[in-house]
């Protein structure tokens, strides 16, 4: 059995859904979260068990970690905890003896530079009292100083969609957090863009996705004082599983992080995505998308308008040229399938018949 663990409502996060999706043939599943009163997804092979958030903080951690505690009686299960602070180690010190895996997806991205030493000096004091930890690359378990005891479980990604792109003209797709991501910047790239070019390419912009703030509302304001609201849609949050027709629709995905040392050691997730369903991509230029993007699938930019302009204009110079089956067909290695199955997997496997 494994017990996934994860302060994310059931479907809302893309790495615990596909773990959940490609591990449920060869284990029994059991995922423990907060309902978030989010609309609830069913997944065959699955038992989800809701926490509710009622009360305050304080009544609402113990309620977590108390049905979290219920849940791993079985000292055969393996505990795989998508990390979150303070409990992750609670929860490995009240039930000393099951087999726990704390997943590490990313380090501190916060703009303070106090505020992210704090965070991942917190993580890494947390990291040594488990045993078995799993890291999104080796270059963040370098920098948080566990590369020596992690397994490294990379970013992984799905064929959200199958139909071949044809680039004559540019739709552009954004999917992913808006909080500390400076996407105001990518409209002010797209408005110098449009004022240029689209009267000879039809273009527009949909960006989907939410943030702790008002994040949404600043970008739906820009986009009607740029006056681009008749191509510029910002859609909100949709569900992993409702992005299908989002996908289906574009041609060109956008990968933007800003260029930061933390950022750069953080692998993207709608790069794959966008890969895996045949788009051309803009990714701004940090190592973990020099991994991956080149001439024949897209373009690598800086993380300044100008940069986003610049790099939509090489876009439309060579949309002619891009051909989606072979940008899909190239990164098929980067399917969470191929990843769970021949990594995850067999990881988890060799555990249980340590464990066992």
């Amino acid at each position: 059995m494994i017990i996934i663990i994860n302060q994310i409502q059931f479907g809302y996060n893309n790495a615990t859904y596909y773990y959940c999706k490609y591990l449920k043939d060869d284990f029994d599943i059991v995922y423990i979260c907060w309902d978030h009163g989010l609309p609830k997804i069913a997944t065959d092979g699955v038992r989800v068990v809701y926490v509710d958030r009622n009360g305050n903080m304080a009544i609402r951690t113990w309620r977590f970690l108390r049905v979290a505690l219920n849940q791993i009686n079985d000292r055969q299960a393996i505990v795989f905890i998508k990390y979150f602070k303070g409990v992750s180690l609670s929860l490995r010190l009240l039930r000393p003896r099951r087999c726990f895996v704390l997943d590490i997806r990313t380090g501190s991205v916060h703009k303070s530079a106090v505020v992210r030493w704090f965070h991942d000096a917190r993580l890494r004091f947390e990291t040594r009292f488990f045993r078995h930890v799993t890291v999104i690359s080796q270059s963040l378990a370098e920098k948080l100083g566990i590369a020596h005891k992690a397994h490294i479980l990379p970013l992984g990604a799905d064929v959200i969609s199958s139909v071949d792109k044809t680039f004559d003209k540019l739709r552009l797709l954004y999917v992913g957090t808006l909080f500390n991501r400076n996407i105001d910047i990518t409209i002010q790239g797209f408005k110098r863009f449009y004022d240029e070019f689209g009267a000879r390419v039809s273009v527009s912009y949909t960006i989907i996705g939410t943030g702790p703030g008002n994040e949404e509302q600043s970008l739906r304001e820009l986009a009607i004082r740029y006056g681009l609201e008749k191509v510029v849609t910002i859609a909100g949050t949709i569900p992993h599983p409702q992005l299908r027709p989002w996908f289906d629709a574009a041609n060109v995905g956008v990968a933007y992080v800003p260029i930061t040392d933390y950022y750069d050691c953080q692998p993207v997730t709608k790069t794959f995505e966008y890969l895996l369903s045949g788009m051309a991509v803009i990714a701004t230029n940090t190592s973990e998308n020099r991994k991956v993007i080149d001439s024949s699938n897209g373009v690598l930019v800086g993380d300044k308008a100008e940069d986003f302009y610049l790099g939509l204009k090489v876009i439309f110079e060579k949309r002619h040229i891009y051909d989606s089956a072979k940008i899909r067909n190239k990164a098929i290695r980067f399917t969470w399938e191929n990843i769970v199955r021949k990594n995850l997997g067999v990881y988890l496997k060799n555990l249980n018949k340590n464990h066992t």
